[in-house]
């Protein structure tokens, strides 16, 4: 039974075919597809970077907040500047308020002054103190020869005059001042006013009037 194994057949399966076949492309797929490998999947954009709109409603909550303090912040101030300048205005008020009557005791000595060189010393001492009063806001109020107004005057002496059509301011017991357009002090003054008609009974008609007893016996 030896023998050199020429009676039995030995075939190369590899070259005829056979065995299970090689992976290939698809029945009338283009050349070249089979040497694609097919791409993995990337992941969406949107999945990597899905914090950043997570991030984006706080930002903006801190910039409302933010634009929110700047306005209080801003209202605050300005409402400090108005009270200071509201408690400047009262002060400087106050102030000129005491100073009237040293101003209406320079004009009293002003209008008793003999003209001597103390007294032309004086009238520039008054002229510049009015000055400076009036660069800090305060006015007279006309109150001569003018209609009466009792937002700005104070009656205290009234006359009937025929020479006027109104009350009319026709006398000044003391001057009136406003200060940046505030009345501080009303003027004190004489009002004249329209004479008021009299009503007079009219005369009685001459039929009713009596005969007098010596014409009875005329005739």
């Amino acid at each position: 039974m030896q023998g050199t194994g020429e009676g039995i057949p030995v075939r190369d399966k590899r070259g005829t075919g056979q065995g299970p076949p090689a992976p290939g492309p698809a029945a009338g797929a283009p050349e070249g597809a089979a040497a694609e490998t097919p791409a993995a999947a990337e992941p969406e954009v949107g999945m990597q970077e899905s914090g950043a709109p997570q991030e984006k409603p706080a930002e903006v909550s801190y910039l409302d907040d933010l634009r929110r303090v700047q306005a209080e912040f801003a209202n605050y101030r300005k409402r400090v500047m108005r009270d200071q300048a509201a408690a400047a205005s009262r002060a400087s008020a106050r102030l000129i308020e005491r100073l009237l009557p040293v101003l209406d005791n320079f004009e009293l000595a002003l209008a008793h002054s003999e003209g001597t060189v103390g007294d032309a010393g004086l009238e520039l001492v008054y002229r510049q103190f009015k000055e400076a009063l009036g660069d800090e806001g305060l006015e007279e109020i006309p109150a001569h020869g003018v209609a009466f107004d009792p937002t700005v005057h104070e009656a205290v002496e009234a006359r009937e005059s025929t020479d006027v059509d109104e009350p009319t301011s026709v006398g000044v017991y003391r001057k009136g001042y406003r200060l940046k357009g505030q009345v501080v002090r009303p003027a004190m003054v004489v009002v004249a006013r329209p004479v008021e008609p009299v009503e007079t009974a009219g005369a009685e008609p001459a039929a009713a009037q009596d005969v007098p007893d010596s014409a009875d016996g005329q005739g």
